[in-house]
């Protein structure tokens, strides 16, 4: 019985999802999920504190309780 891809991404639409950009399933029911966000990389840019906190509200609006950014 397979019921879903473990260690798998799916990401979600390109509008609307809410600051998530995918979604990894630990395991094959898929009830251990690990929420991302994924930013473009620079030298000389960096990630901050108001992108961080927006994340973070992205992930307890899905109830999760990890992510990756």
């Amino acid at each position: 019985m397979k019921y879903g891809t473990s260690g798998q991404i799916e990401p979600t639409a390109a509008s609307g999802d809410a600051g998530i950009d995918g979604v990894i399933s630990q395991d094959p029911l898929g009830l251990d999920r690990i929420y991302v966000q994924a930013k473009r990389y620079d030298r000389d840019r960096s990630i901050g504190r108001p992108v961080m906190q927006a994340f973070v509200g992205a992930l307890q609006g899905q109830q999760a309780d990890r992510g990756v950014l």
